[in-house]
């Protein structure tokens, strides 16, 4: 475990010195919000509920979705693309360590330089447009355990992507096909709740709403408790389905290096 935690400080320290990256990123997805933000206030300026969402609520989903996207918001699709490349994913493969969890900790800690950066930026302009009024103890620490999880969830959604680049030099179609359904089946754009029949039935079985909307349904009170308890045991489900795909798949991957002798 010890071993593990080092990769912890790699992901930080790669985060520190990669600060411009996580810097843009940041940005791009605050400005997304900010435009959210403006067009669901031109949408509630004619409707006072739209699918059971007030303009109070819908504020707060905005900046809790932005929350949730920004947070182990970096891919490494990319980056071990260029690994397969120049044949280095040899060296990570030969060292006594579990692969994924090199990966898992490394993405931790670039994670938690995200999470604490994020969440000042956030905390301040959730406070100064929402106030404290609509916080809430129990859902703010049932919020958290599913901000966690649903890291988790993105996180094998990533790993399981990352298994193409052994197959394809088209690690860019990868990283994007990754990122749009990620953001359109997790309701970083639009809350599923919203979406009409047949998509909200695939958002159903999908499990991207683990990410985003999960935590920010629970954070908003559109969950009850009960339901908040629920859907975090679903996102649990979810990591061990995906994380036992991503096993079967990663073996699989591997014995492609090693048919062409790598």
């Amino acid at each position: 475990m010890k071993k593990y935690l080092a990769y912890i400080r790699c992901g930080f320290l790669e985060g520190c010195a990669y600060r411009s990256t996580f810097i843009t990123g940041m940005l791009a997805n605050f400005i997304q919000a900010v435009v959210l933000y403006y067009v669901w206030k031109s949408i509630f300026m004619y409707q006072e509920v739209v699918n059971g969402y007030t303009w109070e609520t819908m504020k707060q989903y905005v900046f809790v979705a932005f929350l949730c996207n920004s947070v182990f918001s970096m891919g490494f699709e990319m980056c071990i693309a260029e690994r397969i490349v120049k044949g280095d994913i040899i060296l990570d493969l030969l060292k006594p360590l579990s692969y994924r969890g090199m990966l898992f900790f490394r993405m931790l800690g670039t994670a938690g330089l995200e999470f604490a950066a994020t969440f000042v930026l956030i905390g301040i302009v959730y406070l100064a447009v929402n106030g404290v009024q609509y916080l809430d103890g129990i859902r703010t620490v049932l919020f958290l355990v599913s901000l966690l999880l649903g890291m988790g969830v993105k996180f094998c959604i990533q790993y399981i992507f990352s298994l193409l680049c052994f197959y394809t030099d088209n690690s860019y179609g990868v990283t994007k096909a990754r990122e749009i359904l990620t953001n359109f089946f997790s309701g970083a754009l639009v809350p599923l709740a919203m979406f009409p029949g047949i998509l909200r039935e695939i958002a159903n079985v999908l499990p991207f709403q683990g990410i985003i909307y999960t935590p920010c349904s629970i954070f908003i009170g559109t969950f009850s408790i009960r339901e908040s308890i629920a859907d975090i045991f679903l996102q649990l489900v979810w990591i061990l389905l995906l994380g036992a795909a991503g096993t079967l798949l990663g073996k699989k991957a591997f014995g492609v290096i090693s048919m062409y002798g790598g």
